[in-house]
């Protein structure tokens, strides 16, 4: 958990007082015994504090370090983390590497490091479903080639793999039933677990790797009237938290995870790129129990689509993205990522890493150039169109400071490109010609 993002973050101390009261909020059994932070921020550190101080029902800690903490990370503090704390301590190394533009060299050289310092310490990656090729039929599940070529020898030294998995973005937007997704069964969410073992037993054949959900979540404002975003309702989110806590708690999850997190124990009302993700919580941000009326839903309102109708989200991704281009707090969901200060590298850099914006070519990793016609150019001359006159005014007017490289332009023949580079300014969003 965290209250970092949160409009006026709760006192550490209040944090770890209300996390005890999700027991009661989703009728668990069993208190609360296992948290995780997310990255090493000041706050985080005040709650691992607490955590210390006030002896709660919580004996095991998981430890996340951010993706752009990786490459800075204090092994001082880690150490101290281990030492103080009384209960069992895990390490989560990134969250969503495969996403995030991690280089696999990195993580690997970092979990030796954090190995070294911390022998006793079980070391984990928390990674998004994206790393799966196939998982339906659930007896042909594989891995993305590319996901084993750059993550191979990470999974190798992993105490165990997490998983981040979200039945919330099948609802509505797949043919499976909405009990498969929050029923009491878990049914969705166990085959996707299920799928990731046999994945795993394909390049693992003669040992077997524990898994643990690294987050799963069901948030309870929408953000439009396209799937899955009508389902994010408080009725459906805590029906969802209460049935997979039960489960993950029950004797039903045994030989299938070794542990399982919740996201999130608090709302944040300045998170994410989309309004959604700021709605995650179990718990309001004032720390009580959420019910029907703590956030107004978006769900009924006019989805955006002035890209294509299977795009809702792009465009309120876009601000998010061009906003926070220079945010050291989030700079680590840019690097790497190919943005070159053009409108279509933004474009391209949400499809790649959200799906809420089209490819700006149909082509995996083409170049792309821009002619004075607004078209955009893959090296093989594949065209693709780029959108409005009023979206290229909305950041008209942006300082030249928020983007970090050039614009590349092509010549007069398409066909013929020649790479050069132009002044650091916003150019145009594409929008790929069918």
């Amino acid at each position: 958990f965290s209250v970092r993002w949160m409009e006026k973050p709760l006192m550490a101390s209040d944090a770890v007082r209300a996390v005890a009261g999700i027991q009661e909020h989703l009728g668990l059994s069993l208190p609360i015994q296992r948290v995780k932070t997310f990255d090493l921020s000041p706050s985080n550190i005040d709650i691992l504090h607490e955590l210390v101080v006030q002896r709660t029902a919580i004996n095991e800690i998981m430890v996340g370090v951010a993706n752009d903490e990786l490459h800075t990370l204090d092994m001082s503090l880690l150490e101290n983390i281990v030492h103080s704390f009384p209960g069992d301590v895990h390490i989560a190394l990134g969250n969503e590497p495969d996403l995030n533009g991690v280089p696999g060299g990195l993580l690997h050289d970092v979990l030796r490091n954090v190995r070294r310092i911390a022998p006793s310490v079980r070391l984990t990656v928390p990674f998004a479903y994206a790393i799966m090729k196939k998982s339906n039929p659930v007896d042909v599940s594989e891995f993305r080639a590319e996901f084993i070529q750059e993550f191979g020898r990470v999974l190798e030294e992993l105490d165990y793999i997490s998983i981040n998995i979200y039945p919330f973005l099948s609802a509505g937007t797949t043919p499976v039933p909405m009990e498969n997704l929050f029923g009491h069964r878990m049914r969705f969410l166990v085959e996707q677990v299920d799928a990731l073992k046999v994945a795993l037993g394909r390049i693992y054949p003669f040992k077997e790797m524990p898994i643990a959900i690294g987050e799963t979540g069901w948030p309870s404002c929408g953000m439009g009237k396209s799937a899955p975003y009508t389902h994010a309702t408080y009725s459906e989110s805590v029906l969802f938290y209460r049935n997979v806590a039960k489960w993950i708690e029950s004797d039903a999850s045994d030989g299938k995870i070794v542990s399982g997190f919740l996201f999130t124990a608090f709302d944040e009302e300045r998170k994410g790129t989309r309004r959604i993700e700021r709605y995650y919580g179990i718990l309001a941000s004032n720390g009580v129990p959420k019910g029907e009326h703590t956030c107004s839903s978006i769900a009924a309102e006019s989805a955006v689509a002035w890209l294509e109708p299977d795009y809702p989200e792009c465009e309120n991704d876009l601000d998010w993205a061009i906003r926070n281009i220079d945010n050291p707090e989030v700079s680590d969901k840019f690097v790497g990522r190919g943005i070159d200060g053009s409108l279509c590298s933004f474009q391209q850099f949400l499809y790649d890493s959200r799906g809420s914006c089209p490819p700006i070519t149909r082509i995996p990793g083409e170049q792309v150039f821009y002619d004075s016609s607004q078209t955009a150019y893959g090296i093989i001359g594949k065209a693709t169109i780029c959108t409005t006159a009023r979206i290229r005014d909305k950041y008209a007017g942006l300082p030249p400071q928020q983007v970090a490289r050039g614009t590349f332009k092509a010549n007069e023949n398409p066909h013929q490109v020649v790479p050069a580079f132009a002044p650091r300014r916003y150019r145009w969003l594409c929008k790929t010609k069918r």
